[in-house]
């Protein structure tokens, strides 16, 4: 059980420069990872992160170390972009943008999102908001993840190794999983071939969970009706990248998911919370497995 004269440091800083020796709860808004926050206070118990995602602390973690993040903060927005990018892949958005660009006229009649099957990839937090965002427009819903439960309003959850068994039905693919070393590279070409023709892919959580060579191919190929990517492999993304010459992309440069009106305060809302039940000795909550990476 802490003490309640806990040593109490915050840091912006992308380093451990400044922090304390004796420091034993950290709450980190900036770059420092878990390994280089041991190595500044080797008395630390607990880091409290403002963000979700936990790749760059997963190497070196310390032995012992609590990390909590801010899953949570993103649910509202991220799952009214999910909606969104379901809603401009039904109504053929990312084509009509093409075609005004290449001044072309080509009415397509399509059906409502209704008619869709929506597949999301992850169930998380963002997942579980695009659930509830989705769930009024009829369309039917596929969850999957790890356990093949959840409690987001789906019409169906499946277990993460059960994907193919869905893939060949999914009119539009959501995915919002975290990177971790089971995901990464989960959806690869072999899958991303599985989607129908006319299919359509948003991603949300992290980029390297897909192929984007494969999705990009599909779409030069005329075979995918369009991707909605708001993060990528590398950001800011390269000139070179093909996502500025790929058709049919509508592409959002990582920020579709952040409420900067609300974003600090629902962190700091978290890591009062925390900290109220670290003093206490209680679960911290939003606390990091190390051995699934998130």
């Amino acid at each position: 059980m802490a003490s309640d004269e806990a040593r109490i440091a915050f840091t912006a800083a992308p380093e451990a420069a400044g922090i304390p020796p004796e420091t034993e709860v950290l709450y980190a808004a900036g770059g420092i990872t878990a390994a280089g926050a041991r190595a500044a206070a080797p008395g630390l118990a607990w880091m409290q992160i403002t963000s979700a995602g936990v790749e760059k602390h997963m190497k070196g973690f310390p032995e012992g170390l609590a990390l909590t993040n801010a899953s949570g903060v993103h649910a509202a927005k991220g799952g009214e972009y999910a909606l969104a990018a379901a809603l401009m892949l039904t109504y053929q958005v990312p084509k009509f943008v093409d075609d005004r660009a290449a001044r072309r006229w080509e009415p397509v009649f399509g059906p409502t999102l209704g008619a869709k099957t929506v597949t999301l990839l992850g169930t998380g937090a963002i997942g579980a908001g695009a659930a509830r965002a989705l769930r009024p427009t009829g369309c039917r819903l596929i969850g999957v993840n790890r356990s093949g439960e959840t409690e987001a309003p789906v019409d169906h959850c499946l277990r993460t190794d059960a994907l193919d068994t869905v893939l060949s039905e999914t009119d539009i693919l959501i995915s919002t999983l975290p990177l971790t070393p089971l995901t990464e590279g989960l959806v690869d070409r072999r899958r991303i071939d599985l989607l129908p023709e006319g299919a359509g892919v948003v991603v949300l959580g992290r980029a390297r969970v897909l192929d984007y060579a494969a999705i990009f191919d599909r779409l030069d190929a005329g075979t995918l009706g369009g991707a909605v990517l708001e993060v990528f492999p590398v950001e800011p993304a390269p000139e070179h990248d093909r996502m500025w010459t790929t058709p049919r992309v509508i592409a959002s440069p990582h920020c579709n998911v952040d409420d900067h009106a609300t974003y600090i305060a629902s962190c700091d809302a978290i890591f009062l919370d925390n900290l109220r039940r670290y003093l206490a000795g209680e679960s911290l909550a939003n606390r990091v497995d190390p051995t699934l990476g998130y």
